[in-house]
């Protein structure tokens, strides 16, 4: 048995599918999707389904599965016109997830909202003899392995939005560290995050960003498929850190 992380796929399931084919992935096997499965790309609805049908996957909610929770009508029917409809659908990549959604039937669409709803936003685990804290970005200790509707608003926005490296949150600065854990983490993809706080060279790598006890394995799926940039999806597997990269390719 082994404990596999990635995070941010953004709806690219042919990436999801292959990182699965390369780390072998098998019942025996656990993983956890660190948020941002939807939006950018074509299947996030089908990638949320694929995650909730397998026992042995969980998601933890990011910031793009926020948004869709705060936009889509929380009863299933084919309507958007929550608090966050404008900042989904027209400037994060929410249209294509929401055009997946609207194929779902009225009972689909609330079964898969209410999986959601009981989603964690921080999950901490032993492996190994090595303890983790697995979260989409921020970390809240009195949020650990809490499920979303049971979470305050204003810690899930942190949660899922705040970070040391992006502009104006520096409040998040070296939170970290004070902590007995290793934490692994997305949000923000590794090449963004080596080319703007880093004096590293080469920036444009699909390998995880670490300092200290704090790893980021966002490979940039976001970006979608470019030729020139070394994007697509970080797996890891917990048991030894162990990284498998997988390059993004266009949507077939």
């Amino acid at each position: 048995m082994a404990v596999y992380a990635v995070s941010d796929l953004h709806g690219h399931m042919n990436v999801f599918l292959e990182g699965l084919k390369k780390i072998e992935f098998s019942d025996r096997d656990e993983l956890y999707v660190l948020g941002d499965a939807v939006d950018r790309g074509p299947a996030g609805i089908e990638l949320l389904q694929y995650i909730k049908e397998h026992k042995n996957m969980d998601l933890l909610l990011g910031n793009h599965e926020f948004m869709m929770l705060e936009s889509v009508d929380p009863d299933g029917i084919a309507s958007c016109n929550g608090d966050s409809t404008e900042l989904w659908l027209y400037y994060n990549g929410g249209d294509k997830t929401y055009k997946g959604y609207r194929k779902l039937s009225d009972a689909e669409r609330k079964s898969l909202l209410l999986w959601m709803n009981g989603r964690m936003l921080i999950k901490t685990l032993e492996v190994g003899g090595k303890k983790y804290c697995l979260t989409h970005s921020f970390y809240i200790p009195q949020c650990e392995n809490k499920i979303f509707s049971e979470t305050d608003r204003d810690f899930v926005w942190a949660i899922v939005w705040a970070s040391m490296f992006r502009n104006g949150d520096t409040r998040c600065k070296n939170v970290y560290k004070s902590y007995d854990y290793t934490f692994i983490t997305g949000h923000v993809p590794v090449q963004r995050v080596r080319l703007d706080h880093t004096s590293e060279k080469d920036y444009n790598k699909l390998q995880s960003f670490s300092l200290g006890n704090f790893v980021d394995i966002d490979g940039g799926c976001a970006i979608g498929y470019n030729p020139e940039i070394n994007n697509g999806a970080l797996f890891i597997r917990l048991d030894d850190m162990k990284e498998f990269p997988v390059k993004m390719v266009p949507d077939s």
